[in-house]
């Protein structure tokens, strides 16, 4: 069977070649400069089970997506016939908001689950970047998370149940509807941040939160670099008050620590007055306070810290132990050739140093920076990097000692490599 086959089985989205009026779609959801030869967006689950069972009976390799708004994220696949889009899979399935439960199709927004969970004074307590573009299934294949992992936790810690297509399109379910039920557990678990390399997420149950009786932001504006990373030991001591900590220096303006709170009002104005102590001993100064504002203030917090919204050639993840975390961050910012355009962010409590940087010579800088990360013994993870470096990029060092278990765990799934070979890391 052909890809023209597959497409026409579920003839939502058809576009059979490059010559089609639709070719402009297909470059849309380019992978490191490769061009998927065609797309499909299924309407319903069971076509999408059928279009993954007829793509893996043709040979056809397939990368699932949703949006594509984190597609860069891991190795350029080996093969990307099809482009397989959950974006259409859009319903709320049960929202139980006395239990504290929602279940959603893949192809759900986070920023569109977050408007629905508002209504009922209730969120789910992640902060991916780009929520407006990020689906629940993109949240859940790249395990996206932001500052308020460190202390709401990262999707592991809030996905109760999921609905998933396997690699020869049979349609299976872990985990349940309600927070007791740990049926599939293992399997669902394995789903989160496997970039789609094991099944595609259908519909996913999460556990939700009461909102934050009051929240508060309040921006610590610092003399200088040295002052600012002065200031992470006790910011990272803040209890689970404050939703996230993150210290923001782009290199044109003084670096400045976002400091989002949240909670009983008594114990948001206990955290304030302990920042604002730390403030002074490190002669910063409040730049801004704001109170009272939930979604405004979390808003702003999420554009100012994303390096996502960038332009940079570059992106890096590096994570540590939180007692290295500073000098991490300051060996990566001296690294970086002066030339370089450089936005830093600094997560004190993840202890992860996240750096955008604009570059001429971007091989060159990631391997400095890889040689730093390995010096301080932490993780580097390469976010974005020009297409030109895809075919030799390491995106994950050093390789995790799991990667043989890993290796065989792709095997038993999926034998055939039909969904998107060549992604994870290693290059599963």
């Amino acid at each position: 069977m052909s890809i023209v086959d597959i497409l026409r089985s579920d003839g939502r989205v058809s576009i059979p070649d490059a010559t089609t009026r639709d070719v402009a779609a297909r470059r849309a959801l380019a992978i490191a400069g490769v061009v998927p030869h065609a797309l499909v967006t299924p309407s319903t689950r069971a076509a999408l089970a059928t279009c993954v069972r007829d793509a893996a009976a043709a040979g056809t390799a397939v990368v699932p997506l949703g949006l594509g708004a984190h597609r860069a994220l891991g190795h350029r696949p080996a093969r990307y016939d099809l482009a397989l889009s959950t974006r259409a899979l859009t319903r709320i399935v049960d929202y139980a908001s006395a239990d504290m439960t929602v279940t959603v199709e893949s192809g759900v927004t986070v920023a569109a689950l977050q408007g629905v969970l508002a209504r009922e004074g209730q969120w789910l307590p992640v902060d991916p970047p780009l929520p407006e573009q990020t689906t629940v299934g993109g949240l859940i294949a790249a395990d996206l998370a932001g500052p308020l992992a460190t202390s709401q936790g990262r999707v592991r810690d809030l996905v109760i149940g999921t609905a998933m297509t396997t690699a020869d399109g049979k349609e299976v379910r872990a985990g349940g509807r309600v927070v007791k039920n740990v049926a599939g557990y293992d399997l669902m678990k394995l789903m989160i941040g496997s970039l789609g390399t094991l099944a595609v997420v259908t519909e996913a149950t999460f556990k939700v939160r009461p909102r934050p009786q009051t929240t508060r932001l309040l921006v610590l504006a610092c003399a200088d670099r040295p002052a600012a990373l002065a200031l992470a030991s006790r910011l990272a001591e803040l209890d689970e008050v404050a939703l996230a900590i993150t210290l923001l220096d782009d290199g044109d303006t003084s670096p400045t620590w976002q400091c989002l709170l949240g909670g009983v009002a008594a114990d948001v104005d206990v955290v304030t007055t302990r920042i604002r102590a730390a403030a002074r001993a490190a002669s910063a100064t409040v730049a801004y306070d704001e109170d009272g504002a939930a979604p405004a203030a979390a808003a702003r917090l999420a554009v100012a810290r994303d390096l996502s919204r960038t332009a940079a050639d570059v992106v890096v993840r590096a994570a540590t132990l939180r007692t290295r975390v500073v000098d991490l961050a300051a060996a990566m910012r001296a690294s970086v050739d002066d030339g370089a355009r450089v936005r830093a962010r600094v997560d004190p409590r993840a202890a992860t140093v996240t750096l955008a940087l604009e570059t001429a010579d971007a091989g060159a800088a990631i391997a400095r920076l890889r040689a730093v990360a390995t010096g301080h013994g932490a993780t580097l993870v390469v976010e974005r990097w020009p297409d030109a470096l895809a075919a030799t990029i390491d995106v994950w060092s050093p390789l995790p000692p799991a990667l043989p278990l890993m290796r065989r765990v792709k095997a038993a799934l999926d034998p055939a490599g039909v969904l998107a070979p060549g992604r994870f890391v290693g290059r599963i």
